[in-house]
């Protein structure tokens, strides 16, 4: 179901390879990404979007946000300590040379972060990886890390041709 890796669990292959692809290529084609100054203390830019912030009050109601609550319920049916309450909805990517310094996604102990990695397609060498807490968790395809949202962390650019993309969740624990 999962496998636990210290301070992070992993789930592999959350949906089937056909959505996991339709997932990707849907949410990339969407007029939605925007380079963006998002963090109140780093001041780093982001590539992406905030979908869904309950305490910013925003909600895009866009079909890629609707698709990104499937995708996060996929999760849910493969661990049993998140609850469906979800607190942010955040939709990234990482270019070449654009590591993210660390950072915690909330400081509410019951508060878990869940990454799930966007790209079909990934080669090892391109890096990309999330470090949570001094630990490396290797960026793979259709792949979902869970964390405590209180937890230092960041991801590292990619060392590809390609944009190492994701979809950032912080939800409450049960």
């Amino acid at each position: 179901m999962f496998k636990k890796k210290s301070k992070v669990i992993i789930v592999d292959d959350v949906l089937s390879k056909t959505v996991h692809n339709f997932l990707y290529n849907f949410t990339m084609r969407e007029p939605i990404w925007n380079a963006s100054i998002d963090s109140k203390e780093d001041h780093h830019k982001l590539f992406g979007r905030i979908l869904y912030d309950d305490e910013r009050n925003i909600n895009t109601k866009t079909n890629v946000q609707a698709l990104t609550m499937m995708t996060y319920m996929s999760i849910l049916d493969r661990v049993d300590f998140l609850s469906h309450k979800i607190k942010r909805i955040h939709l990234g990517a990482k270019a070449p040379l654009q590591d993210d310094v660390l950072h915690i996604d909330n400081q509410d102990d019951n508060c878990y972060s869940v990454l799930y990695y966007l790209n079909p397609e990934w080669k090892k060498k391109w890096g990309g990886q999330t470090i949570v807490d001094n630990e490396k968790i290797e960026y793979k395809p259709n792949r979902a890390i869970i964390y405590k949202s209180n937890t230092l962390h960041r991801g590292l650019a990619p060392k590809g041709p390609v944009f190492r993309s994701y979809i950032n969740y912080v939800v409450y624990g049960k």
